[in-house]
């Protein structure tokens, strides 16, 4: 692997070229915030444009979003210039009227400055909960689990992830990848005994043999199997009693 040196608000670090600059921001302790970015999914970033950086190359300065920036030599990147503190704001000062329910928004506001929008909040055919509409839960869906149960639907600013034609999917196996990879909360996934229901569809859930607790889906046991060839049996005790 190339290693490359580049400055970051002032200080010299090394990476491996390609890496974005989130990631090395990260690794050096230096905060940008981000919420549609995940070092699980390659094609993650980009959408929420909160992580927004002003890279200085080559006598020019672009505003780039840094989770999917890659990093070179002689680069260098500023993360809290005025200019990029104006933008953030505005962005999340629109993305708090969009959702105004979603408390990461909410947080990084206030940590902004921005208590109340100047924009009138969503609300009626327009509200749409806590989704940001990053597509990260579509992505998760695609690349890590593989099964394309979820799709974006719709554009502009109806643009929202969703079952085809929002009815209960034949393909979704209930693993609640989804939900747990959206940053602000906004999949409803609700466990009740041995029952758990997502998208509109119920799926019944596989007890340890142990300790007596529902911990997977029997359509996600069934698609593993399916799909890696794993012994059924493996699953009869959850991660805690194995």
């Amino acid at each position: 692997m190339e290693k490359i040196k580049f400055i970051i608000d002032g200080k010299e670090v090394e990476a491996v070229k390609d890496q974005n600059v989130l990631e090395v921001a990260q690794e050096n302790g230096i905060y940008i915030p981000n919420l549609c970015s995940n070092p699980e999914v390659k094609s993650s970033g980009g959408s929420c444009r909160v992580c927004l950086v002003e890279a200085h190359q080559n006598g020019r300065m672009r505003l780039v979003t840094s989770c999917n920036y890659p990093v070179r030599e002689g680069l260098e990147v500023k993360t809290e210039t005025p200019l990029v503190k104006r933008i953030r704001k505005g962005i999340l000062e629109l993305m708090l009227a969009r959702v105004p329910d979603a408390e990461v928004v909410v947080e990084l506001a206030r940590e902004n400055g921005i208590e109340e929008p100047r924009f009138k909040k969503d609300e009626g055919d327009n509200y749409r909960y806590k989704c940001i509409a990053c597509g990260l839960c579509v992505q998760v869906c695609e690349e890590v689990v593989g099964v394309s149960a979820i799709a974006m639907l719709n554009r502009s600013y109806e643009k929202k992830p969703g079952t085809p034609y929002m009815k209960p999917s034949e393909v979704c196996i209930g693993c609640g990848a989804c939900a747990y990879a959206c940053p602000t909360g906004a999949i409803s996934i609700k466990d009740q005994g041995d029952t758990r229901k997502i998208w509109g569809k119920e799926f019944k859930m596989h007890t340890c043999s142990v300790c007596g607790k529902p911990y997977i889906p029997e359509a996600q046991i069934d698609w593993i199997v399916e799909t890696t060839g794993k012994d059924r049996s493996f699953f009869d005790k959850c991660p805690d009693c194995r």
